[in-house]
């Protein structure tokens, strides 16, 4: 029992993980560091935080946000732009075959992308800072159960792929996508740190623009699935059912944001017609 226990935190992550990152540090031995501080994250933001803000008047943090945004929108237009240079816009994402008989390429475009897997990682760790914010200036309302579970998961699912291949597949498709949708995300939150809010009509459209990124890693997740070979089989699903979860998670909060708002104006538009012509009878 104890061997079983002891494979499944230490032994499977150091059989199944890239040689090539294992020395990075949060990559040394089972995922446990990385995952404590989503843990700690998540303990914070939900707990401790709040408690301490709790006679504490609102940071206001403007400025401080403001620059964290745009330095937000520099690191992941970085990324996608690395990304789509050293895959070939794309071609190169084809990469299904994970034999781990096979020697691991240790060319220097490869090890590029295992140091960009190894920085992307970092990047979704700078992520959590957002929710710090929410926090310190008592937004309680925002640190939702989906924000906390995005801003959470992403960092685990990140490290897991990182951990057992950080050069391709899930590894190369997931950042293409999320970086992109980052530079918008954050170029909205600057506008709107600046003020900008009579500019920040397309809200809606970025989140249909997330939900777009959850149906094409969906698909493919499934592609992969279908094509990979010596890939362990628990990625495999994660791969396919943690884009099912967060659409489902992003759609419930865009039907309840923009389609209740929709027909709650509708209605108000119903109640006003009605009762100008109540007025002329």
């Amino acid at each position: 029992m104890m061997e079983t226990i002891r494979y499944f935190l230490f032994d499977f992550w150091e059989a199944e993980g890239d040689p090539r990152i294992a020395d990075y540090p949060l990559f040394r031995g089972g995922p446990w560091t990385a995952w404590s501080i989503i843990a700690f994250y998540v303990y914070f933001v939900t707990k401790l935080g709040p408690a301490l803000m709790k006679n504490r008047e609102p940071m206001t943090l403007k400025s401080l946000i403001l620059g964290y945004n745009l330095f937000m929108i520099a690191v992941n237009s970085y990324f996608f732009y690395e990304i789509v240079i050293s895959h070939r816009f794309g071609i190169d994402m084809n990469m299904f075959n994970f034999e781990r008989s096979k020697t691991p390429d240790y060319s220097p475009k490869a090890m590029h992308i295992v140091k960009l897997s190894y920085l992307f990682l970092l990047s979704k760790y700078l992520d959590l800072i957002e929710t710090v914010f929410f926090v310190l200036r008592k937004k309680h309302n925002q640190v939702s159960s989906l924000h906390v579970y995005h801003h959470s998961a992403v960092p685990i699912l990140v490290h897991m792929f990182a951990k057992i291949s950080s050069s391709g597949g899930p590894g190369a498709m997931f950042p293409f996508l999320n970086t992109f949708i980052h530079i918008i995300m954050y170029l909205y939150y600057s506008m709107a740190a600046m003020g900008l809010h009579k500019y920040l009509w397309w809200k809606k459209y970025l989140t249909q623009l997330q939900l777009a990124q959850f149906v094409i890693f969906g698909i493919y997740g499934g592609f992969f699935y279908y094509n990979q070979k010596g890939y362990p089989p628990v990625f495999n699903y994660l791969g396919i059912c943690q884009p099912l979860i967060f659409f489902y998670m992003f759609y419930s909060f865009y039907r309840n944001s923009y389609n209740k708002r929709m027909e709650q104006q509708q209605q108000q538009r119903k109640m006003m017609a009605t009762n100008g012509i109540d007025k002329n009878q």
